[in-house]
């Protein structure tokens, strides 16, 4: 007989529980700046094991920082451009579809691992979002099966897209793949939003939530390249608690800080 499969909860990756018990203790603070009341209903369901590693994990001033920036970016772009639909990618436990203000013309499209999602249907249902939401099970590691559920979806429509928390954990070679992929399917004039690190602060950060008991591997990006190579160019780009200077050579500053950007797809690859 096949082994019996652990309950869902059990099979939501770690990183998933990591940021929902960050938001989670950001929005139990009286003078914090985000409020996030749908964090704290997957934050009690995370294990017990996994609870006492975060208390000392590095990283939660960052993934507040970003989840505020996001919200910042997003709430600018969706009432100046004519979205049709917002595709997050990697959406885990994110419930802004259910706490931000969303235009009448636009939908969601949240992708991530069946088992999130499966816990995120139980818990923060799509029905009682304020904006029409699909949800999609995919690993995103794959760039032609993702590519495959974009299209239908985004061909000929004013496309905006999102992911959070998620290209720290892809090699650079898995971002442009990713990236290639996405900006095939929404094609030109779609826009991005993403959170990167430095190679520096992936190296930091793996090493504290090790340290900590969490067998966590982040990737950093030492460049644009990964983007810019397959039709895409940051339009801004936004600092996060731990972004560093970067070095110049020549006179020029090419090497990523720890930040969120905001991509425009412009040409076809």
């Amino acid at each position: 007989m096949p082994a019996a499969q652990p309950p869902i909860a059990e099979q939501v990756p770690a990183t998933a529980y990591l940021t929902a018990l960050a938001r989670a203790r950001a929005t139990a603070e009286p003078d914090g700046a985000l409020r996030d009341p749908y964090a704290e209903r997957f934050a009690r369901r995370c294990p017990e094991s996994l609870v006492r590693v975060t208390r000392h994990t590095a990283g939660t001033s960052v993934v507040i920082a970003r989840t505020l920036v996001i919200d910042r970016l997003l709430s600018g772009l969706l009432p100046a451009e004519p979205w049709d639909v917002c595709v997050n990618l990697g959406a885990g436990f994110d419930a802004r579809t259910h706490r931000l203000d969303w235009p009448g013309s636009c939908r969601v499209v949240e992708i991530d691992r069946a088992p999130v999602l499966d816990l995120k249907d139980r818990l923060l249902p799509a029905a009682t979002a304020r904006v029409p939401v699909e949800r999609l099970r995919c690993d995103l590691r794959d760039p032609t099966a993702l590519a495959g559920l974009l299209r239908p979806r985004t061909a000929g429509r004013r496309t905006l897209l999102v992911a959070e928390g998620l290209l720290t954990y892809l090699t650079a070679g898995q971002v442009r793949a990713l990236a290639a992929s996405v900006g095939e399917a929404a094609g030109a004039g779609s826009a991005w939003i993403c959170d990167v690190l430095s190679p520096a602060s992936a190296r930091t950060l793996t090493a504290a939530a090790r340290a900590a008991g969490t067998a966590l591997t982040l990737h950093g990006l030492s460049g644009l390249d990964a983007f810019e190579s397959v039709g895409w160019r940051c339009e801004r780009l936004e600092l996060l608690p731990t972004a560093r200077p970067p070095a110049r050579a020549g006179g020029t500053a090419r090497q990523l800080p720890d930040g969120v950007l905001q991509l425009r797809r412009t040409t076809a690859v």
